[in-house]
């Protein structure tokens, strides 16, 4: 809304004043507020949006990512089976395992399948996380490019 010009009673200076002129100073009458035609803008045309294909960018990425996913999984499971077994092995105290490995005295072997196990599980989990990392860069770039 605009306000309209008042002429001052006094001088006859036109001005958008509020109260007073601001010429003379003389106080002006009250005028109603009524809205002014005001010129509307069109809006811009819209225009359709191309809708693209997947992006292809960084593929070699993408591969990256999903082949250190699979190799820390498989880090996890297949090194807690392992140490599982290992523990087993040195409980049960079977003869094969003091040939494979000379020093299989059972807390010995049960305390190195422990840190195998966490080892496994520690290394398995960076893998994937590195993986996920991948994954987010990739989708901050997409994102940044919106």
């Amino acid at each position: 809304m605009q306000q309209q010009t008042v002429k001052c009673p006094s001088c006859g200076a036109e001005g958008a004043g509020p109260q007073f002129c601001t010429k003379c100073g003389t106080r002006l009458p009250p005028v109603s507020q009524q809205p002014v035609a005001e010129t509307q803008l069109e809006p811009p045309p819209v225009t359709a949006v191309k809708k693209t294909a997947p992006s292809t960018k960084y593929a070699a990425l993408r591969t990256v990512a999903t082949v250190y996913r699979i190799i820390g999984w498989v880090v996890m499971i297949g090194g807690s089976l392992f140490a599982i077994a290992l523990a087993v092995m040195a409980v049960g105290a079977t003869g094969t395992l003091t040939d494979f490995l000379p020093i299989s005295s059972g807390p010995v072997t049960v305390g190195i399948a422990i840190i195998g196990l966490i080892a496994s599980i520690l290394s398995g989990l960076f893998l994937v996380a590195f993986a996920d990392i991948c994954y987010l860069l990739i989708d901050i770039e997409k994102n940044s490019r919106k």
